[in-house]
């Protein structure tokens, strides 16, 4: 499909102003953060809502999820069917393994067979839409990978895991040398957020993958992008936040990606999770932005794209400082640090300098 031809198909499936989202326009970036980050950074015992009442699930002395009353009390009735009991829970304080659950294996069974419980009983509504992706836990530092156990997809809002993505923006430069960037829609059929405007490429890291590897796959999936274009993308930095679905807690840092593609490459929908894509000046972005319709994450993702490329600058956006904050909120959960091996030691590098005078 020819550049031109694709764009004006894209012209004709934007939305007309009356098939606009109906939800609440913004009147800043901020508001747009703050619809994504809206876990609370201090809680309120006064405050009846339960995300104010969420206590730790810690592994040894770290904190790697979050629990809501409303899932400890089925977890609590499954606790006290089990013998032994997998987890030793502490209402209004923490949840944790139990001792004898001593090991990565021995925690991955605990957790795979809770999760398969409660899908089967459809405790939980979030289980029905099971991925079949497996996804990291971070925080056990015997281990190389750093990694305490593995848990399925779609339980983690369940107990507010922690998760990680790769996003990629992909743009074109026009001869002028203004920019526009490539958008895709969500299929109308998606679990999740279906029909609002994405990042042009965008998937969980899942467990052993990396960023790199997710963007190469997903861009093949998603877009049609061969990976000897795929291969050229940048990772330029991360964004985090922490949010509130319907399902549960979502903590989730995505590291970005940047691509510039060529003025006559067309990605193209292959895999049913988007609709379309759209090739939009940054006005139309700025525009759908404000509008609210985008999911929710993705405008943070693009929103970071337009401060790096001085779309939004300090000298125009009063919120400047706080939107770069907000972009990067600190989360108390263990990262994907990787431990090194100390198989070699190397001597201390020794810098010398001398001056010379006239």
């Amino acid at each position: 499909m020819k550049l031109s031809q694709a764009v004006q198909e894209q012209k004709q499936q934007q939305p007309l102003s009356s098939e606009k989202s109906q939800k609440s326009r913004f009147d800043t970036y901020l508001q747009v953060i703050t619809h994504a980050d809206k876990f609370p950074h201090e809680f309120d015992p006064k405050n009846p809502d339960e995300v104010h009442h969420a206590i730790p699930f810690r592994f040894n002395s770290l904190i790697v999820g979050r629990v809501l009353p409303s899932t400890l009390t089925p977890l609590i009735e499954y606790n006290d069917a089990q013998a032994p009991k997998p987890f030793d829970i502490v209402e209004g304080e923490y949840i944790s393994f139990a001792t004898w659950v001593d090991s990565f294996d021995k925690r991955n069974q605990v957790i795979e067979d809770l999760l398969n419980t409660w899908r089967e009983k459809q405790t939980f509504k979030v289980l029905k839409g099971w991925r079949n992706e497996i996804f990291p836990v971070y925080g056990d530092a015997t281990r190389k990978d750093n990694v305490a156990f593995v848990i399925e997809r779609a339980g983690t809002p369940l107990f507010g895991i922690s998760q990680f993505g790769a996003h990629l923006n992909c743009y074109v430069r026009e001869p002028d040398g203004s920019i526009k960037i490539w958008v895709a829609r969500r299929s109308r059929t998606k679990q999740t957020w279906p029909g609002l405007l994405d990042n042009c490429v965008a998937g969980g890291i899942t467990y052993q993958a990396t960023t790199k590897d997710t963007i190469v796959r997903e861009c093949d999936e998603e877009a049609s992008i061969p990976p000897e274009i795929s291969k050229q993308a940048r990772n330029v930095g991360a964004v985090s936040y922490f949010t509130i679905t319907e399902h549960g807690l979502v903590p989730e840092t995505q590291y970005t990606f940047d691509l510039e593609l060529p003025r006559d490459f067309v990605p193209t929908p292959r895999d049913g999770e988007v609709e379309c894509f759209y090739l939009w000046s940054v006005d139309q972005i700025r525009e759908t932005l404000l509008n609210n319709e985008w999911k929710p994450n993705c405008a943070l993702v693009t929103i970071d794209f337009l401060m790096r490329h001085s779309v939004i600058t300090a000298d125009t956006e009063p919120d400047y400082i706080d939107l770069t904050y907000r972009l990067h909120r600190k989360l108390e959960f263990p990262t994907p640090h990787k431990n090194k091996l100390a198989s070699t030691t190397r001597a201390p590098l020794v810098v010398t300098s001398s001056c010379q005078q006239q």
